[in-house]
């Protein structure tokens, strides 16, 4: 039952003075103006009650970030992402003289994303990937299998931020064999049995990186000491999250990944009841942050990538992963300067419930996650104490 403190939590402002000063301001020749009905501001706190927690699988494929390492969080678990990277075949194989050439993998990280103890060392192993993938359909949770039984190559992460990483002649040797081939359909064969690299994690790591696609591809140096940038033809990564400690059934986690969510059922009953006939000036959805569990639960060094503002989407009939991570949110919550919480003006959306051709009732609040970057916050539900729990501030006029 969503609770409605209109007595306690209601504002009144009278527009008097603002009314005055407009009336000052009139030629004094006029003569029998006066107030009539004069209105009056109100606020009412709305707060939200019926709240529960969704989760989705979100694209992590040939986006614009892809992420790598291993971190233990306190509070979200254990986190491990596994990189995966596979080059364009090379097409003027003319220029190559059989397998005289070297292989590189070049890696740019993004200097700004670290997630993790900031003072540590990680070390990564690149290793064959022994099952299809594709890039444009590779989701977060879904694991791509690779053969641990020999190394492709190997890097060490530390304050360094671009690595050039030679690849081993046995996976040149394979990637040779497709551009000297002059059959008709290499084009597929290369498609569907070369499946590319695995960056993974050792198990001493303990950050997660971002690279930076963009600035990241595969090089071949012939023997004239020749560079062709070979690009990516996929690229992406998966995620594995185990032993998270949230613990507190008043705090709800969202991830970037969609791994979870906040839906809020709106109570119209409520809202159609004692808004419909307002004039509504502005209707805002407040949602707090547990800025205090997130803080305490971080050693020092250690960080997570920050989060200014939230996302909020109205459900989806469809396509709901896609809705909520590749297309904008239909509206943005920033983060208030001064104070945990975060606010979203929703005042369209109300308008267009009560008067529009809007039925859904239903929100969606998390992170925004078209980038790839890895984030994740802690917000207050509805069983938080009555300061802290999500709630719709509403101000109206009224006449007196």
């Amino acid at each position: 039952m969503t609770n409605t403190n209109k007595g306690l939590f209601s504002l009144y402002i009278s527009l008097f003075t603002l009314i005055l000063f407009f009336n000052g301001c009139e030629d004094p020749g006029n003569v029998g103006s006066g107030f009539v009905n004069e209105p009056t501001i109100k606020i009412d706190t709305l707060y939200l009650d019926d709240i529960t927690a969704e989760s989705f699988e979100a694209f992590s494929g040939n986006i614009s970030v892809f992420n790598i390492g291993l971190y233990s969080d306190q509070v979200f678990g254990d986190v491990k992402a596994t990189g995966l990277v596979k080059p364009n075949l090379y097409t003027n194989a003319s220029n190559i003289d059989g397998n005289n050439f070297t292989l590189n993998l070049e890696v740019q990280l993004d200097s700004a994303i670290v997630y993790g103890d900031t003072t540590s060392q990680a070390s990564f192993t690149l290793y064959e990937i022994n099952s299809l993938w594709r890039g444009n359909s590779q989701f977060v949770n879904s694991p791509v299998s690779y053969d641990e039984s020999q190394s492709i190559g190997s890097f060490v992460v530390g304050d360094e931020k671009r690595f050039s990483v030679e690849l081993s002649d046995y996976w040149r040797d394979k990637y040779a064999s497709y551009i000297n081939n002059e059959n008709d359909n290499v084009d597929s064969l290369y498609r569907y049995e070369f499946f590319g690299l695995a960056i993974v994690p050792d198990n001493s790591a303990n950050k997660i990186s971002a690279v930076d696609v963009g600035n990241s591809n595969f090089t071949l140096v012939d023997a004239e000491d020749d560079t062709v940038n070979l690009g990516m033809s996929s690229q992406g990564y998966f995620l594995e999250r185990t032993n998270s400690n949230i613990g507190d059934p008043s705090i709800t986690p969202v991830y970037s990944t969609l791994e979870q969510m906040m839906r809020i059922n709106l109570p119209m009953q409520e809202l159609e009841q004692d808004y419909k006939g307002a004039n509504l000036l502005s209707v805002d959805l407040v949602v707090y942050e547990a800025d205090q569990e997130l803080s305490n639960s971080l050693p020092a060094n250690h960080v997570r990538p920050s989060v200014n503002a939230l996302t909020v989407n109205l459900r989806a009939e469809s396509d709901e992963v896609y809705d909520y991570q590749i297309t904008g949110p239909d509206f943005f919550a920033p983060k208030n300067s001064d104070s945990p919480y975060y606010e979203a003006n929703i005042t369209p959306y109300i308008n267009n419930l009560f008067f529009g051709g809007e039925s859904t009732t239903e929100i969606l609040v998390g992170l925004r996650s078209g980038s790839g970057v890895l984030r994740s916050t802690l917000l207050h539900n509805q069983s938080a104490s009555q300061e802290l729990r999500p709630k719709l501030i509403i101000t109206s006029t009224v006449n007196e």
